[in-house]
């Protein structure tokens, strides 16, 4: 097998591993078919392949991840240090708030968990885990990650990016997007409301470089939470206090 074909093969493993990023427990090979628009005798091979190295077990006419595939993450959070300089600083000020927080990095066109805490007594949930991934455009996270960019780089994100009508509320307006990434940059902070789930507000606020890439600090809440002017006052705060006291 020549390089070429073989790091082709590596990079369709991996998009065969990403169909599963959507949170699915199990998939067919068909509809792994499907969603790489590999054919059938290529997606068998892929799969089997990854069921043989451990990334993949298969239950009837399905396969679904294995442990295994965690291996890797835990090698990335071990390298940077999450157990002793990120968790227990989230830990503290998920306290303090009352609620959740996340840390998030940039994954080419979406955004996503790295690390997260939240308390028993947090008033709302949305589910989200280490690993979950967000939208740029409609949400704090995103617009806050974009808004550590060149400008020149904005330039080319929304060149590129389409937006997604997710509520009623998303703001499909590259130009106003555009106007809310310049805000955030020269406020330091995103806030956005109802435009990735109706009746969930975001704020976010920039942290320090994991390795050469930006991160940002992120809670959720209600909007009814966020309207008042003291309880967004005291999370921004809190957010801000978090970001100081993290050392990436």
């Amino acid at each position: 097998m020549t390089q070429k074909n073989s790091a082709s093969t590596f990079a369709k493993g991996l998009k065969v591993l990403s169909c599963f990023e959507t949170g699915r427990r199990d998939l067919t090979m068909a509809e792994v078919s499907r969603l790489t628009g590999f054919d059938r005798a290529t997606t068998r091979r892929l799969c089997l392949t990854l069921e043989d190295s451990g990334y993949l077990q298969k239950e009837d006419r399905a396969f679904r991840l294995t442990p295994k595939i965690l291996a890797m993450a835990g090698g990335y959070l071990t390298a940077n240090d999450f157990g002793r300089s990120v968790q227990p600083v989230l830990n503290q000020f998920a306290e303090a708030f009352e609620g959740e927080i996340a840390l998030a990095m940039r994954d080419g066109d979406r955004a996503i968990y790295i690390a997260r805490s939240a308390t028993s007594s947090a008033r709302i949930s949305f589910g989200f885990s280490i690993g979950s991934t967000l939208p740029l455009l409609p949400t704090a996270v995103g617009q806050m990650l974009l808004a550590r960019g060149l400008a020149s780089d904005v330039d080319l994100d929304l060149a590129r990016l389409i937006p997604e009508k997710l509520t009623e509320a998303t703001d499909m307006d590259l130009t106003s997007i555009r106007q809310k990434i310049e805000r955030a940059a020269s406020q330091g902070y995103a806030f956005v409301r109802n435009e990735f789930e109706m009746g969930a507000a975001g704020i976010a606020v920039p942290v320090g470089n994991i390795g050469a890439s930006p991160a940002v600090l992120a809670t959720t809440a209600s909007i009814n939470q966020f309207d008042k002017a003291a309880e967004f006052d005291r999370a921004l705060d809190i957010l801000r206090r978090a970001a100081m006291n993290l050392r990436l």
